[in-house]
């Protein structure tokens, strides 16, 4: 039976065994272990930094494991490989956790959960490492770069190939912890300084962000804003500054027709509604009826009346006659990709995005936007954003549309950008070209990708 007295770790143990194990997803395996337990805040805010920090750098552990271990780390059981990963990720990467703590509290864990007696082997492995310390990160072979900074060798490999290996190794920015951003709902809130006097009602410290005035930054916070009656009152949404960047760059106006094809969970879409001032109508459609539903209450939340949410699958919604416009004054195709851009904010996406995947996400990504641009009206426009930074899911993507949709054209955005942003002379230019990518090592956003297209009347 576990032991009471250090149930955070045993949390974070059942998490990581769900989400390295069985393919869970962090996100969601760590809201259904913490939702009702009685872990105090400050344990809570340990538990989900184990997680996602282990999730985060398992490559990198199991690199500086191996040369401690007898077996092949793929070799043994499942408890045990959670057990090192863990009690890796606190010696090498946890602030504030002693050694000795660390290797102590993994040991009597293991003696609970392993099989009878493992943890003897995990308490000489860990030893060992200890021992090491910050040697052991500084012996990874600089030509390593998939270990340095936790990859997969074809996801760096891919990285080099696309930006240069000088560039690919300022992929640390998908190392380092994002602050919480958000977004004020304009249809509600007027002024940014009044969010951030509502927030500080609940002990939030909340700073206007730096690059987009429109935005708020919430530093170092790790609680979930969720609970806060701001949020409840409906008075933000939790977004990045990149996504953000979508709804400026589509600037709808009062009174239009909208097509959000991929619209679940409902962040992107709001945001047009509330731009628009909750006046026009907006069309919002998933594949996945649990995902559409989100968008259903994120719109109850924010008192948005415009949006309609309906089931499809929009690689097939050329053949939709009834329930759809037959045209639209703007049309947001915020399609799956491989989330590259994501990988410091969504860790799983490091265990499984693999090149055939990014290969078969192309193609849907292709069907989606040739199905929707049948519904552009002449004049109107067509958004395409992904949050990767892969090129062939992004600018080839639209130059290839572009090749055989001569009735499109690409339309300049450098106009409904934050000014701040514009000081990048690189975003500056691109934005110009009406196609627009954000690499994460830059201006503090997630890797991200923009394209504004115009049917020609």
């Amino acid at each position: 039976m576990i032991k009471k007295q250090d149930e955070a770790r045993n949390t974070a143990y059942r998490c990581l065994l769900e989400v390295l194990e069985n393919q869970g997803y962090s996100n969601l395996v760590l809201k259904q272990e913490l939702s009702g337990s009685s872990l105090s805040e400050k344990e809570r805010s340990f538990v989900t930094a184990m997680v996602y920090g282990t999730v985060t750098r398992v490559y990198t552990i199991d690199y500086l494991l191996a040369p401690y271990m007898k077996k092949e780390l793929s070799v043994l059981d499942p408890s045990v490989r959670t057990c090192l990963r863990m009690g890796a990720w606190q010696v090498l990467f946890a602030y504030g956790v002693k050694d000795y703590a660390a290797v102590s509290a993994t040991v009597e864990l293991a003696r609970e959960v392993c099989p009878k007696g493992a943890e003897s082997m995990v308490n000489a492995v860990l030893r060992k490492l200890s021992s090491e310390g910050e040697n052991a990160l500084s012996k990874i072979p600089s030509k390593k770069m998939d270990v340095r900074y936790s990859l997969k060798s074809e996801i760096a490999g891919c990285l080099n190939k696309w930006y240069g290996k000088e560039k690919a190794e300022k992929i640390k920015a998908f190392l380092e912890i994002p602050d919480v951003t958000i977004r004020p709902n304009v249809y509600r809130v007027k002024k940014t300084e009044d969010l951030i006097s509502e927030l500080q009602k609940d002990g939030i410290e909340a700073i206007p962000d730096p690059v987009v005035s429109e935005a708020v930054d919430i530093p170092g916070n790790r609680m979930d804003i969720s609970d806060t009656s701001a949020y409840r009152q409906g008075l933000f949404s939790v977004q990045s500054l990149s996504a953000m960047l979508v709804g400026f760059v589509a600037s709808p106006e009062k009174g239009w027709t909208v097509l959000d094809t991929c619209s679940a969970p409902g962040g992107k879409t709001a945001h047009l509604a509330e731009l628009m001032d909750n006046e026009g109508h907006i069309d919002a459609l998933d594949a996945n009826d649990i995902r559409l539903k989100m968008v259903d209450e994120t719109a109850e939340r924010l008192g948005l009346s415009i949006i309609s949410t309906m089931h499809y699958d929009c690689t097939y919604l050329k053949d939709e006659k009834e329930k759809l416009l037959p045209e639209y004054d703007l049309v947001l195709c915020d399609v799956p990709c491989s989330g590259l851009g994501l990988l410091h904010r969504k860790p799983d996406i490091r265990l499984s995005m693999t090149y055939e995947k990014m290969q078969s996400l192309s193609e849907v990504q292709e069907s989606i936007l040739e199905n929707s641009c049948l519904r552009v009206k002449n004049g109107g426009y067509l958004i395409y954003s992904t949050c990767t930074i892969n090129p062939n899911e992004n600018e080839n993507r639209i130059d290839t549309f572009l090749e055989t949709h001569p009735d499109f054209e690409c339309v300049p955005f450098d106009d409904k950008l934050p000014k701040n942003l514009l000081s990048n002379s690189r975003l500056l230019s691109q934005s110009k070209e009406g196609k627009m990518t954000i690499l994460p090592d830059e201006e503090g956003m997630d890797g991200f990708f923009i394209a504004k297209l115009r049917r020609k009347s």
